[in-house]
């Protein structure tokens, strides 16, 4: 095994253990809980990325994640569903919603596909707002129920009221679900989605269905944001849709931030994007109300001095060590028409 993929094994191992004995290690409900919403909004802007393979700029993830988060809390209220359940319906709800209204929209490209996207996720937003006898209007679902606990040998029984609990469900379904998301872009269909940001034409000349694999990327992302949206709304026990809330334009320009600081040409991009801001969110909480104005700044310092992101700087500082120049992002390709 070459030295680079032990070493990258070896990191991911120990993240992978650290990340399950933070309930051990912090024992305040404060820290978890922002550590949970961390790792939730991790999983989301991760989606972001998996639409940018398709050189598509999507700020209407926060639509499917609305879809999740009350098709699964909907399910388990009305119908009496498992979490267990619930959890893969809500992701498939929301791919199937995708799947519905993914065809018109992929037909455009740039700055139209976003406004589509956004435009989507804001209808729903305010379908769901006002549709007072299902989603309970204004006033969103209050009181929804966490999954029923589950005993397992030597641990015992965990009761997932408990947010220390509840919070080995968020790591080991998003550490599942970006497992399976790095195996996609990285087999068959990763390569598809990379030729069709490439050239469709091409990508259509040589034998690929074009619009199939577009349409499968799209639903892709939206099963997984629809994960994101239930695993918060079991989480928080109350959702709402009213502007303001997880689901309102501004956390869909969160996504693009997280992902534009961390880098979107690596997986790792979003990751670390969310996790760096997330702590400079935490650093700054006694100037709140100047947070977006930070992130702004933040990521326009990191768009002209680190294109290629946070998650670029090894192989920026490997570039600069042999002299070699800084890669190009998304905004550049939006200002310059070029493509990677």
């Amino acid at each position: 095994m070459p030295k680079k993929q032990l070493l990258n094994g070896v990191g991911l191992a120990v993240l992978i253990v650290l990340s399950l004995l933070v309930p051990t290690f912090f024992k305040s409900y404060y820290i978890i809980s922002v550590i949970s919403l961390m790792v939730m909004n991790i999983l989301l802007s991760s989606t972001v990325r998996v639409i940018w393979l398709l050189d598509q700029f999507p700020m209407g993830q926060v639509g499917f994640a609305l879809v999740g988060a009350y098709g699964s809390a909907l399910l388990m209220m009305k119908v009496g569903l498992s979490f267990w359940v619930t959890l893969p319906a809500a992701g498939l709800m929301a791919g199937a919603l995708a799947l519905a209204v993914g065809y018109p929209i992929l037909k455009v490209k740039g700055i139209y596909f976003a406004i589509l996207t956004v435009m989507m996720a804001e209808t729903l937003r305010l379908v769901t707002y006002h549709w007072r006898g299902v989603t309970g209007g204004q006033h969103g679902l209050l009181g929804i129920p966490a999954p029923a606990p589950i005993t397992l040998p030597i641990i015992g029984t965990l009761n997932f009221d408990n947010i220390s609990h509840y919070y080995y469900i968020v790591i080991v379904v998003t550490l599942i679900s970006l497992f399976i998301i790095y195996k996609l872009e990285h087999s068959h269909l990763g390569a598809k989605w990379r030729a069709i940001r490439d050239s469709e034409a091409l990508a259509h000349a040589i034998g690929i269905n074009v619009s199939w694999y577009m349409m499968a990327n799209f639903a892709i992302a939206a099963f997984f944001a629809g994960i994101s949206g239930a695993l918060f709304a079991h989480f928080q026990q109350t959702i709402s849709a009213n502007s303001t809330s997880r689901f309102g334009v501004s956390m869909s320009m969160m996504l693009i931030i997280y992902m534009a600081v961390g880098g979107e040409g690596k997986f790792a991009g979003p990751i670390i994007g969310t996790i760096f801001l997330t702590f400079i969110s935490e650093m700054a909480r006694p100037v709140r109300e100047y947070v977006p104005m930070i992130f702004a700044a933040i990521a326009i310092l990191v768009m002209i001095f680190m294109p290629e992101g946070l998650a670029g700087l090894p192989d920026r500082g490997k570039g600069l060590l042999k002299g070699g120049g800084t890669g190009k992002s998304w905004w550049l390709r939006l200002i310059k028409k070029e493509r990677l």
